[in-house]
């Protein structure tokens, strides 16, 4: 193989001659190096704006807050929805506040359950998708001493309660023993009592 460089006329300068495949070496354009570098400033300034500092929210806080503030419209709440608010940190702290003033006291401040059942673990009484929590707290369980919140909180504050017991769901705090039927994601209500 010679020294010798070869040009072509619509390649340029030929570097790199292999089984009849001829390659150029050619400069990008430069709108496409704009672009490029620009996708990497953006990048840059975007991640130090919304994950370190809190100049915007991320975009799942976005979403949890468009949900939540579209169930606090009147819509109909469903697993998704309420999951989604689970995820919003705003909803959840607003919940455990009503859980130490209203649940810790059967339930334990952390919700490892003391006169109730422990919410932490993987076993629910009642169901565990997030409307039949949300269910049990807004209508009670008369026969075994849960009272009814819903009348008294308002569907708001159920709403965060629910969202902070769902958090709690598979944090496993130690505390009472397992009660009820394990939970399944889209799995039906168990029997009424």
């Amino acid at each position: 193989m010679s020294d010798v460089k070869r040009t072509d006329e619509i390649q340029g300068e030929i570097i790199h001659v292999y089984d009849g495949i001829e390659e150029a070496d050619n400069s990008l354009p430069i709108w496409w190096l704009a672009t490029f570098y620009g996708a990497i400033v953006f990048a840059v300034f975007y991640w130090v704006g919304y994950e370190e500092l809190p100049i915007g929210h991320n975009p799942l806080e976005a979403y949890g807050a468009e949900v939540t503030r579209r169930a606090s419209s009147g819509g109909e709440l469903t697993d998704e929805t309420l999951a989604a608010i689970a995820q919003n940190p705003d909803e959840v702290n607003a919940g455990h506040g009503l859980f130490t003033q209203h649940c810790a006291s059967c339930h334990g401040q952390h919700g490892e359950g003391q006169i109730g059942p422990n919410l932490t673990d993987g076993f629910w009484l009642h169901g565990g998708n997030p409307t039949q929590i949300l269910a049990t707290i807004r209508d009670g369980v008369p026969a075994k001493s849960m009272p009814n919140w819903g009348p008294s909180l308002g569907n708001a504050s159920v709403r965060r309660l629910a969202a902070f017991v769902v958090s709690l769901r598979g944090t496993n705090v130690p505390g009472k023993e397992p009660q009820g039927d394990p939970y399944a994601p889209g799995g039906s209500a168990p029997a009424a009592p």
